[in-house]
């Protein structure tokens, strides 16, 4: 049985469509979302990290689909949810104690939906690897 290649770049572009949509929203609802007290460099800033997270993920998802051992397909599953976890959950963290009183909780919200789109999107793309296997 022939397996197929599956390309890395090929399958990032619905995340880049997320990626960039979001960064030109950020650019033109700005002043709105600072009247409603949503810090924009905070969901930018968001934005980049489930961006870089979710690319690591997926690399480390087709790099498993690659192989034939089952236990290394979890492990990289695994190690990507570990990261996302110490990455995302790290920087809010860092970021609630840097910002003080003056901390978006709001920002923090949009960044959680942010990161429910961008894993449904990963979850998405992963399916269709597998499918392709």
């Amino acid at each position: 049985m022939q397996q197929k290649s599956v390309s890395f770049l090929k399958n990032i572009v619905p995340l880049l469509i997320v990626f960039v949509v979001v960064n030109i929203l950020l650019l033109f609802l700005h002043h709105f979302m600072n009247t409603h007290q949503i810090n924009a460099w905070v969901v930018f800033t968001a934005n980049d990290l489930l961006f870089i997270v979710s690319l690591l993920s997926l690399f480390l998802h087709i790099q498993a689909t690659q192989k034939k051992s089952a236990m290394r397909s979890v492990n990289n599953v695994m190690l990507a949810s570990v990261i996302k976890l110490l990455v995302l959950g790290g920087a809010a963290i860092l970021y609630l104690i840097a910002a003080g009183s003056n901390r978006s909780i709001y920002a923090i919200l949009v960044g959680l939906v942010l990161y429910i789109v961008y894993t449904a999107i990963e979850v998405s793309i992963a399916t269709k690897i597998n499918g392709k296997k």
